[in-house]
């Protein structure tokens, strides 16, 4: 059989356009963490998890528990806010591993953070009930589980704090979600986003819709607001490339830097309607069926295997978790030909080694391939053969 190996221009993330707001041909059968009474969106995930932290009014002698296996957003408010720090081991499922914390959790924990990895939902009900037991306090981290429903309940139903990432399930280049059950201290007005950052954010939707061609009947009156803005800048604006990742990661980088002032600014218009407007049985349907494909197509081959081969009912995948033997040059050749793929092999510094750890492992072997519901079946078809030509090479 042929392979066709042409570079494509797959998007990494939902794609704005008005396909998002069409009438809906699959039905909604997932809870949503939108809906959940009481929900603020803010400026993004980072910024989520920073205001939550700072609703629990914690002391700077008090400690957050993180996992081994994150993304570097997860640990920086943690330290922006003077907080001690501390990293815990996760199961082979990526749950908290309970024997761990009963032997091991400092004394001066106070947040257990705790997160649905790729987005699907965890069973967390025994590591609430040693929060409980403990009197620490739960931090259920959703940014990869907008959607959910798992043997535990809903996915934010259990935390105290529960965060969400808007760009990672809907069209929107900013935003996040916040839910505080019982603060101890209100969570202050966001500032609002002014006119020029408005716009800006809406110009910015219309210039990729229309990279990827999904302007639609858009385009009557996006194609002038565009030519002007091409003309105001002087030339089309580039397309994103995927540069080789850095080989260290830097803590005191742009990755890792948080700007306060931000956190504490409401998310754009444009962020806004495009988390509350988008038609959700279509974001649900589309990433369950890249999901299974993927696992289908990527069993039994050598060197690699579907972290998590069948995809659990209740689920809306953030990613598809694929475990390569071998994965760095695999990985840097799939970013350098723009497939859409991430990896959290940057942990923050000073993660240890913990006995019967998985994080760790994961953070260098678990590829994380984009399945959103904007990638069409010939873009999957596409990173599949891209990464079993470059494996077998």
């Amino acid at each position: 059989m042929n392979v066709d190996l042409t570079p494509r221009l797959a998007p990494r993330h939902p794609v704005p356009g008005p396909h998002n707001r069409q009438v809906d041909a699959e039905a909604q059968t997932l809870p949503c963490l939108l809906d959940r009474p009481g929900a603020l969106l803010t400026s993004s995930g980072r910024a989520a998890i920073l205001l939550g932290l700072e609703s629990l009014a914690l002391t700077p002698e008090q400690r957050v528990l993180v996992p081994s296996y994150h993304c570097p957003t997860m640990v920086s408010p943690v330290l922006t806010l003077g907080h001690q720090l501390g990293f815990y081991p996760i199961d082979a499922d990526g749950r908290p591993s309970l024997d761990w914390l009963e032997q091991h959790a400092p004394a001066d924990t106070r947040v257990l953070c705790v997160a649905h990895f790729f987005g699907l939902p965890l069973d967390l009900r025994d590591a609430r009930a040693w929060c409980q037991r403990r009197g620490v306090l739960m931090l259920e981290d959703c940014a990869h589980a907008m959607f959910g429903q798992g043997e535990g309940g809903a996915v934010g139903a259990l935390g105290d704090v529960v965060i969400a990432s808007l760009p990672k399930f809907f069209a929107a280049q900013d935003g996040g979600l916040l839910l505080v059950r019982q603060p101890a201290r209100p969570v202050a007005p966001l500032t609002p986003v002014g006119l020029k950052g408005q716009l800006k954010a809406s110009l910015d939707d219309l210039e990729i819709s229309a990279r990827h061609g999904r302007l639609g009947h858009w385009r009557l009156w996006a194609s002038p607001l565009l030519a002007l803005k091409q003309l105001l800048r002087g030339g089309s604006a580039p397309a994103p490339s995927a540069a080789p990742q850095a080989a260290q990661f830097d803590p005191a980088g742009d990755y890792a830097r948080i700007d306060v002032a931000l956190c504490h600014r409401a998310p754009t218009r444009a962020a806004r309607r495009a988390a509350l407007l988008t038609s959700r049985g279509r974001v649900v349907a589309r990433r369950q069926q890249h999901y299974r494909a993927l696992a289908q197509a990527l069993a039994n081959q050598a060197g690699m295997h579907p972290l998590f081969p069948a995809l659990p009912e209740g689920s809306a995948p953030y990613v598809f978790p694929l475990w390569v033997d071998e994965p760095d040059a695999v990985y840097q050749a799939l970013r350098a030909r723009g497939v859409p793929v991430s990896r959290w092999d940057w942990l923050w510094p000073g993660v240890p080694d913990l006995a019967g750890d998985q994080g760790k492992i994961w953070s260098r072997h678990v590829l994380q391939l984009h399945c959103h519901q904007d990638m069409s079946d010939q873009d999957r078809h596409w990173v599949i053969d891209s990464l079993l030509t470059y494996r077998k090479s």
